[in-house]
């Protein structure tokens, strides 16, 4: 599905709703879970306890990042939260994201031509960050990261080697990562198109 510039932004976040109360379950049903087996198993040995609490620590951080993409995503609807658009060169943020040790062996380049786009530069990056985290869900999943240009835009083409991914990407379905991305590109007056066997983000060029 396209997502044009412009797009009513409250309908992405209505489309947003639904899977995140579904994904912030997995979460809290951990730290309910283990909280639980801590207040019914009295005699713990050392080991156990420390592994429950080490369980309910790592999903409240989880949930805590999921509530705060959440958060981003309704002051961005409500128009609260901004764009700082500049001229920002492409390659130069897909460069720092490659040197990011989280993406080694999940992100191949094959750069187009140097050039410009309208961008908010955290914004661009944190997208395509939450892109590949999206997409690369298990091992063995990578992605390749192309881009052309033409007169007015520079389209992104995000390809993952597997299509079993490309069903999480369509605005009702998305996870918060790519749902925030999502808002992110329209409201710095790109589109976002998430289907088939690719993510393409189109922006205007600088």
């Amino acid at each position: 599905m396209a997502v044009a510039s412009g797009q009513d932004t409250q309908q992405l976040l209505r489309q947003a709703i639904g899977p995140a109360c579904h994904e912030l379950r997995s979460p809290l049903a951990v730290v309910y879970g283990f909280a639980r087996m801590l207040e019914g198993t009295p005699n713990l040995d050392d080991a156990a306890q420390e592994k429950y609490v080490g369980q309910i620590v790592r999903a409240s951080e989880r949930l805590d990042h999921m509530l705060d993409d959440l958060s981003k995503i309704g002051r961005i609807a409500a128009k609260r939260m901004h764009p700082q658009i500049e001229h920002v060169p492409l390659r130069s943020v897909v460069d720092d994201l490659c040197a990011t040790s989280t993406n080694d062996g999940r992100l191949a380049v094959d750069p187009g031509a140097d050039v410009n786009v309208k961008a908010d530069p955290s914004w661009l990056t944190e997208s395509l960050q939450a892109i590949v985290d999206g997409l690369c869900f298990e091992e063995g999943i990578d992605v390749r990261l192309t881009w052309r240009h033409e007169a007015h835009e520079v389209q992104l083409h995000i390809v993952p080697n597997s299509s079993f991914p490309m069903v999480d990407v369509e605005p009702d379905k998305s996870g918060l990562g790519i749902s925030l991305a999502r808002m992110r590109v329209v409201a710095m007056g790109g589109t976002f198109e998430g289907s088939g066997d690719r993510i393409v983000i189109a922006l205007p060029r600088g």
